[in-house]
């Protein structure tokens, strides 16, 4: 791979029985880049980050990170999950732990980390995104919107290279979708290396380095935002913009 790419993802397929989920993926991502994933529903996204983290087995191809090498053949998906950080639509909280218990359970069980260094980080990043107040509140406590975030403070304990964030937003109401959205570009200013599925086509066009647009399982079209919001090289991408009026 080249010096700077952090993720190369090859031949990837998924399948369900006869039903193909993913039809041989080919996507190159480098470190700090933010590559934003769209399409309609159904065409596969939400399956195509599961399987870079483990939680969807792969049916043929490879995923190969910089420093670690192929994803469930040269290293464990154990570990991977710990690498590889992901937050999902519906948070995953534990409603019977609270905020700082949720995101000390990784770094101490998994990596096997002193508590009071990682509670020290733990700290560090609730400053960051605007939640050290609620250090010690449960989930029911919280909103939808402080849930993701503590959500993304998890996964950013473990010291992932890569983040994955899979419709961080769409199970929000609009006045909590920009709090979130505000620390996913907080991470993008700090060098991040993220992919990221959502239809804030806003957020698209102004953070992401790489679109990717999906189509039935494929990549059917991989350019910069501005030639993807600006020319859209296929029918189905110009469709799918035009849903949000945003292609004319």
């Amino acid at each position: 791979m080249s010096e700077d790419v952090l993720l190369k993802v090859k031949g990837l397929e998924k399948k369900y029985g006869d039903i193909e989920a993913l039809k041989g993926i080919d996507l190159e991502v480098k470190k700090g880049e933010v590559v934003v994933v769209l399409g309609p529903s159904g065409c596969g996204k939400s399956t195509f980050l599961r399987c870079i983290n483990g939680l969807e087995e792969i049916s043929k191809g490879e995923i190969h990170l910089e420093g670690y090498g192929l994803l469930g053949k040269e290293i464990p998906f154990e570990k991977v999950r710990g690498i590889v950080g992901m937050v999902f639509q519906s948070y995953e909280l534990f409603p019977h732990l609270n905020v700082i218990n949720n995101i000390l359970l990784g770094p101490t069980k998994a990596q096997n980390r002193k508590k009071e260094e990682a509670e020290k980080q733990a700290d560090e990043l609730l400053n960051r995104v605007g939640l050290f107040n609620r250090k010690f509140s449960y989930p029911r406590e919280l909103s939808g919107g402080q849930k993701q975030r503590i959500a993304i403070v998890r996964a950013l304990c473990m010291n992932p290279e890569i983040m994955l964030f899979d419709e961080v937003t769409a199970a929000l109401d609009p006045e909590m979708v920009r709090e979130v959205l505000m620390v996913l570009l907080e991470l993008a200013k700090n060098g991040m290396t993220m992919i990221v599925v959502t239809h804030e086509l806003e957020f698209a066009k102004h953070v992401a380095d790489k679109i990717v647009f999906m189509e039935e399982g494929k990549l059917v079209e991989v350019t910069t935002p501005k030639e993807f919001f600006n020319n859209p090289k296929t029918e189905r991408a110009k469709s799918f913009l035009a849903s949000f009026d945003l292609y004319k």
